[in-house]
């Protein structure tokens, strides 16, 4: 191929890799986009992917009041488009609600997590809560999102914006307890936005349930991910390491 000239079929491609990143997060603000566009894609200069899928009537934009945060998500066209690999993309729909301002800030840890989560464990599929929910009950516990590891470890991802008191720590660890007991997950992955969170979850967790807690829940924040550490069974360890020694355990996480 030769250079500044694409096949169709790379074309396709690129389009595709986008479509199904929104899919995946529901929306995506221009930063987002142009990151994945430029991080995941490779490309050196990202912005006329988004432009050209914005003109092919791919994607549109709604622009939140109070942010005033263009938003982007996926037309008609672009559900067509993505149907053929992505079956339940007929689930899919977009409504002001789902960009409200505490879910806004929300998904934006979640998608920042995933850019960060990627340069420190092998993922090999990442799904977020709405396509988990997809023929659930509206009461049953779904987590933020489902990663799993190319070692086969099933991770239910939590990021975290707001502060949870201790009782509602407590009936996030028995619902866990349950899943992980069913190996629905190997374990839990928190995400904090920011320190002051992190140290209040991890006060409240260890005080809950210390020996279940620190065999299943790993901990982190936005600054310690950077570096690509996480505070498991009682230490600040590197992350792959934490989600290494998944592999090494047996059923509701006691070793082999």
């Amino acid at each position: 191929m030769k250079r500044g000239r694409l096949t169709k079929g790379e074309q396709l491609r690129r389009f595709m890799l986008l479509l199904r990143f929104i899919f995946a997060f529901r929306y995506a603000t221009r930063k987002q986009l142009d990151a994945f566009a430029k991080v995941i894609i490779g490309l050196n200069h990202p912005q006329w992917l988004v432009d050209y899928s914005i003109k092919q009537g791919l994607i549109t934009s709604y622009q939140e009041p109070v942010s005033r945060s263009k938003i982007y998500h996926l037309t008609q066209r672009g559900k067509r488009m993505l149907k053929a690999q992505q079956p339940k993309v007929v689930y899919y729909h977009f409504e002001k609600r789902h960009a409200g301002i505490n879910t806004f800030n929300h998904h934006n840890l979640l998608v920042e997590s995933f850019f960060l989560l990627r340069k420190h464990i092998q993922i090999k599929q990442w799904v977020c809560e709405w396509i988990l929910r997809i023929n659930k009950h509206r009461k049953d516990k779904i987590p933020d999102g489902l990663i799993v590891l190319l070692n086969g470890t099933n991770l239910a991802l939590e990021v975290e914006t707001s502060y949870k008191t201790r009782d509602e720590w407590a009936t996030v660890v028995a619902l866990y307890r349950y899943d992980i007991k069913d190996t629905k997950y190997d374990a839990v992955l928190i995400v904090s936005q920011d320190a002051l969170n992190y140290k209040g979850i991890k006060t409240k967790l260890y005080s809950i349930d210390p020996e279940f807690c620190g065999r299943n829940f790993i901990l982190t924040e936005v600054n310690m991910l950077k570096l690509g550490l996480c505070f498991y069974q009682a230490n600040e360890v590197p992350l792959a390491q934490a989600t290494g020694s998944l592999k090494e355990k047996g059923f509701h996480g006691k070793e082999i």
